[in-house]
C-alpha cells in the first residue's frame, strides 16, 4: 500500500488525531510492505536546509516518547530514501490520510486499523487452498518476471503473517463468512481494503458460467445474467476471484502431476499427456485417471504447489486463457491476475 498524507492533518489540533498520527508513523516506518509518499509532507519533517525539525511538532512533543522521537528520526532517514517505483504505483493501492471525506481522504483512525490488522483471503478450504496461494507466491516472487518485485511483496506479506487465510468450509459459506468479517469491528469502514475471496468455478466446460451465482451476486450487490457479470469490478463489495479452471487441482502443471502422483500407471500417463490444456482444465481427477480419488486428491494435490518447480510451468498451464489487465495494458496469465489482486490488499 502507498500511503500519502494531506499536509494539513499535521496541523490538526485534535489530541486524538495527533495521537493516532504518531502511532501511524511508528508502524509505517517499522514495516517494509507499505510505502510512504513523502513528497507532499517532507517539509513537515525537514527544513529547507535538510535539518530534521519534527521533534518540535506538537505531535512529536506530546505523543512520542524521547526514545520514539529518536527512533522516528533514524527511521525517516532510512525510509525516505526508498523509492516508490512505477510498478508500485501501478499495482498497489494508494490512499490519502486526512479528514476531508469529499476528497476521498481516509480518517487516521481507519488508516491505523488498516495497517495494523491482517488482511484476509477467504477461501473454501483454509488449509488446502492456502497451499495453492503460497505456492504461486513462492514461484513468482523468485522469478525474473516483469512484476517480480510486486510478487515479492505479496510473498513477504504472506510469510510474515500480514495476509492470512480464512477458510469457510465450502462455497456455500463464503457469503456468511464475508458478512461476519465486514461487520467485525476490526474491519469497520476498511473491509474493501482488507478482504478478498477466491473460490473454484466448478465449471465442466469453458463456455459454462461459474456455478456460484449467489456468491457473485452478493459481491456485486445485484442480479447477474451473463459471463461479463461474472468478472470482478472495482465497484464490487470486496475483491474476489472465481477460478477459470474447474478446481484448484486443475492448476497443477501436468509435468508436476505426473512426476509426483505415484499411483498413476503408464496407461493413465499416456492418456493424460494426450489431452489438451483445455481438456485438463475441466477434468475431474479420480481413481480412473490417476489411481486415487476423493479425499486423497484433496490431500495430495495442494502439497504439489509447494514442490520445487518454475513459474514457467504455471505460465504454460495457463497460456490458453490469458486475461487483459488494464494496469499492465497487456494480457497476463490468470495466476498473475490473482497475485496482482492480492497485492491490492497489502
Amino acid at each position: 500500500m502507498i500511503i500519502s498524507f494531506n499536509p494539513s492533518i499535521f496541523r490538526n489540533q485534535d489530541t486524538e488525531i495527533q495521537d493516532i498520527l504518531a502511532k501511524i508513523l511508528i508502524i509505517l516506518l517499522e514495516t517494509d510492505i507499505h510505502f510512504i509518499d513523502f513528497k507532499s509532507i517532507n517539509f513537515i519533517f525537514y527544513d529547507e536546509n535538510g535539518s530534521y525539525i519534527f521533534n518540535s511538532n506538537s505531535i512529536s512533543e506530546k505523543h512520542l516518547s524521547f526514545k520514539n522521537q529518536n527512533s522516528l528520526k533514524d527511521l525517516l532517514g532510512k525510509r525516505n530514501r526508498i523509492n516508490i517505483t512505477s510498478l508500485h504505483e501501478q499495482y498497489l493501492t494508494r490512499i490519502i490520510v486526512g479528514v476531508d471525506m469529499s476528497k476521498k481522504e481516509i480518517h487516521p483512525e481507519s488508516v491505523y486499523r488498516m495497517i495494523k490488522e491482517r488482511s484476509k483471503i477467504i477461501v473454501e478450504n483454509g488449509i488446502n487452498d492456502w497451499k495453492f496461494i503460497q505456492g504461486i507466491c513462492q514461484k513468482y516472487s523468485g522469478s525474473r518476471a516483469e512484476r517480480g518485485s510486486i510478487y515479492k511483496l505479496v510473498d513477504k506479506s504472506i510469510k510474515g503473517g500480514a495476509i492470512e487465510a480464512e477458510g469457510c468450509g465450502g462455497i456455500g459459506e463464503i457469503k456468511k463468512v464475508t458478512e461476519r468479517w465486514i461487520n467485525d469491528e476490526r474491519y469497520k469502514n476498511i473491509f474493501k481494503y482488507k478482504l478478498m475471496a477466491i473460490f473454484d468455478s466448478d465449471r465442466k466446460k469453458p463456455d459454462e458460467l461459474p456455478r456460484h451465482k449467489k456468491a457473485i451476486e452478493y459481491f456485486k450487490k445485484r442480479n447477474i445474467n451473463n459471463i461479463i457479470d461474472h468478472q470482478y469490478e472495482v465497484t464490487d463489495l470486496i475483491l474476489w476471484h472465481s477460478l477459470y479452471k474447474k478446481k484448484i487441482e486443475n492448476y497443477v502443471p501436468l509435468n508436476v502431476l505426473l512426476s509426483n502422483i505415484e499411483s498413476i500407471n503408464q496407461d493413465q500417463k499416456d492418456i493424460l499427456s494426450a489431452k489438451t490444456n483445455e481438456e485438463l482444465d475441466f477434468i475431474e481427477y479420480t481413481q480412473t485417471n490417476i489411481g486415487i480419488g476423493g479425499s486423497q486428491v484433496k490431500d495430495q494435490f495442494p502439497k504439489l504447489f509447494l514442490r520445487t518447480f518454475s513459474y514457467h510451468d504455471f505460465e504454460e498451464r495457463c497460456k490458453h486463457h490469458k486475461v487483459f489487465l488494464a494496469e499492465a495494458k497487456e494480457n497476463v496469465s490468470e495466476i498473475e491476475q490473482i497475485l496482482l489482486k492480492i497485492a491490492k490488499i497489502l
